[in-house]
């Protein structure tokens, strides 16, 4: 079971149908395993061998994912890039992967020029190199893949600290389109909507789970919510996979399910759905199934909150998809924790990474035996539900009382002036730390009245050690290439 023969597979099965679709390019699946077999032919000729790393630095195209594909076919393991990175980042992420290979567009020329100068790297830009590099393999031949051959090194989103990167097998990865397909009802006929950055492991897999199912993936340059909504309309779309903020900005053009008849499923993860957005999301797009899950780089979708849960489980990730456990445990990580008691959440199952690559301390710190903690915090309820409370390095710890962050911007959400809020804890003498509000407003206006009415819904709502101690009026959150608030940069700026 690999990835190299899913996808060769599925390239057979649906030969002629559109694989993927970006502006005007337009590949068949036949098409598409053209392509990656002549890149993968290609880097091997190179003297690359079965293992070798590959880092990729490109914007979002039809030839990222032909050169996953190309990795897959040539046993190689590729290294997805944040084309957001510094020239440091770019230089440490590929010193830590240790990367034979580098494929980049040239527009990122600045950000690469360290990694230009290492010897032992072979660069390769995108378009004509590789162009030139996928016409000089013909001869070469291609490896059969090992199940436990790295796919790739999904490494963290970072916004805790120094990104690590994070081993997925070929086995692990075929594993996960089976499951998500089954979870999420992928088929053959669907057509999915692709806005995140592929160098971040939701967005890229299920982009290949569609593959995989012998369907069509719509790519978008980067994510626009007004070309987003123009793609739902145009090009049939059946399903995507929007993060939080994605589905706040394409609520803020106006679509609705009338403007979207193929529509059929919207998926939701990365960071929690607020309820505000949940609610709107459902009455907008009537008739089409909502998901919310839980995952991360190093496991996947671990949880899936269905459409039938959604209003009757707020602020609930759902249940394990199948083939996953999950656990509460108490701080230690020795024993598990009653139903609706708040603990680290532990979890184990077959689409779980191979630990941290080149830091096997640091794998040790997150594992038991086949159990992993990812530093997330939740409780269980009665009927095995999941309810994420928030990262453990998240939590406030005021007086010494620990404050969770999501509990307060649940309320905050509900002041309809408020466009998106965060919540992190700052230094604080006589507290340790202080609970402070980053309040991003959807509009000027009269901010001591409204600093009245949030502080009043405070009172009413939050118990008093919960209130916010400071507020922040900020233009934007910082976020990542996948929307998710970077608190650390918060916290800095106070």
């Amino acid at each position: 079971m690999t990835v190299q023969r899913a996808l060769g597979l599925a390239a057979r099965r649906r030969a002629a149908r559109v694989a993927v679709r970006h502006g005007d390019t337009v590949l068949t699946h036949a098409e598409l395993d053209r392509r990656a077999t002549a890149i993968a032919r290609g880097l091997l000729s190179t003297g690359l061998a079965r293992g070798d790393r590959v880092a990729v630095m490109l914007p979002n195209c039809v030839d990222y994912i032909a050169i996953a594909i190309a990795c897959a076919k040539a046993a190689l393991c590729m290294v997805p890039v944040n084309y957001r990175f510094t020239e440091t980042e770019v230089q440490r992420q590929l010193q830590d992967s240790g990367a034979r290979a580098f494929i980049h567009d040239p527009r990122f020329e600045a950000q690469v020029r360290d990694a230009a100068r290492d010897p032992e790297v072979r660069h390769v830009r995108w378009g004509a190199e590789l162009d030139a590099l996928a016409a000089t393999g013909v001869a070469t031949p291609l490896p059969a893949a090992a199940e436990d051959d790295l796919f790739y090194l999904g490494y963290t989103s970072g916004t805790t600290g120094k990104p690590k990167g994070a081993m997925v097998t070929q086995r692990n990865r075929a594993l996960a389109y089976h499951y998500w397909a089954l979870e999420f009802g992928i088929g053959a006929e669907d057509v999915c909507l692709h806005c995140g950055p592929f160098h971040h492991t939701a967005p890229f897999t299920f982009a290949l789970t569609q593959l995989f199912m012998g369907g069509e993936v719509i790519v978008l340059d980067a994510f626009d919510a007004a070309a987003a909504a123009r793609a739902l309309q145009r090009h049939g779309v059946t399903w995507s996979f929007m993060v939080p903020f994605m589905l706040e900005r394409l609520l803020e053009t106006g679509i609705d399910a009338g403007q979207a008849p193929a529509l059929r499923m919207l998926i939701s993860g990365a960071s929690p759905l607020s309820t505000r957005t949940k609610t709107q999301v459902i009455e907008r797009f009537s008739g089409t199934a909502l998901h919310e899950f839980y995952g991360a780089t190093e496991a996947g979708v671990v949880t899936n909150l269905r459409p039938q849960d959604q209003l009757r489980k707020l602020r609930c990730v759902g249940q394990p998809i199948a083939e996953i456990e999950i656990e509460i445990r108490d701080e230690q990580g020795l024993q598990i924790v009653a139903p609706g008691s708040i603990g680290d959440i532990w979890m184990r199952g077959p689409t779980l990474f191979s630990g941290y690559f080149g830091a096997p301390e640091k794998t040790a710190e997150i594992s038991q035996g086949q159990w992993c903690t990812l530093g997330d915090i939740g409780y269980l309820d009665a009927e095995g539900f999941l309810y994420l409370v928030d990262r453990r390095k998240d939590v406030i710890k005021s007086g010494g009382v620990n404050i969770y962050p999501i509990e307060i911007e649940e309320v905050l959400l509900r002041e309809p002036a408020v466009r998106e809020c965060a919540v992190a804890g700052v230094p604080d003498e006589r507290w340790g730390e202080a609970t402070c509000a980053f309040l991003v407003l959807r509009e000027p206006g009269d901010e001591a009245v409204l600093m009245q009415r949030i502080q009043a819904l405070c009172r009413t709502e939050l118990a008093d050690y919960k209130r916010p101690k400071l507020f922040r009026l900020v233009d934007a959150l910082p976020r990542n290439a996948n929307g998710k608030v970077l608190k650390r940069e918060l916290r800095a700026s106070v």
